[in-house]
């Protein structure tokens, strides 16, 4: 017999103060400490409630892993759409602001850290499909932004843009991993920017090309 969908429990009423609380706390801690060190009762002493309150709102300190995950990748996926649909001179700028702020997003959400550690990545074997949501997104925004300066002239028009988006994608992830895993240095940001750099120059349909076609 399977066993039932931790998403399929009861949820709290939309927008409690207390779940959410719950969920912030639980995401710094996991965050800071990982998910075998990070513990239920630290995680309600911060959020100021008790423990048997997370205990009626999540099924296991694994299921509320799970939900944090789901919320950071939620969020994440936000910001790429909002920065794609976002009003810009050209489509390539759109694809910086895209890359940009998904590198950032990785950034600045340690909780994303501990997804990276192998107790995590065996632990979300089975939900691993909010990850792959999570990449999916970034991969079509990119291909729609590229699609899209094809149109308007500003992307090469002799690109694969199946793969080329790939490319992109593939980038982020790995320069995001690297952003999660590695101490903050000031000499990520001029890295962060020439890879942005590098990987527009490469779509760009440049206008000396164009003028001398």
């Amino acid at each position: 017999m399977s066993t039932p969908s931790p998403r399929l429990r009861r949820e709290p009423p939309e927008g409690s103060a207390k779940y959410q609380a719950i969920l912030n706390a639980a995401e710094e801690l996991f965050g800071v400490h990982g998910f075998k060190k990070a513990g239920v009762e630290e995680i309600a002493a911060q959020a100021q409630v008790s423990k048997p309150l997370i205990y009626r709102y999540f099924t296991s300190k694994k299921d509320l892993f799970e939900v944090v995950v789901a919320h950071v990748i939620h969020e994440w996926c936000e910001v790429i759409s909002t920065e794609a649909a976002r009003i810009t001179p050209s489509p390539v700028h759109n694809l910086h602001l895209i890359i940009q702020a998904s590198l950032e997003f990785a950034r600045n959400r340690d909780v994303l850290g501990g997804l990276l550690a192998s107790e995590s990545q065996l632990m979300l074997a089975d939900y691993s499909d909010v990850l792959e949501r999570g990449t999916a997104t970034l991969r079509r925004v990119i291909t729609e932004t590229l699609e899209r300066g094809v149109r308007t002239g500003d992307v090469r028009t002799d690109l694969d843009l199946a793969r080329m988006a790939d490319v992109i994608t593939e980038v982020c992830v790995r320069f995001g991993d690297r952003l999660l895993l590695s101490a903050p240095d000031t000499g990520d940001t001029a890295l962060l920017d020439t890879i942005i750099e590098t990987l527009l120059h490469g779509v760009i349909a440049h206008r000396e090309a164009r003028e001398t076609a």
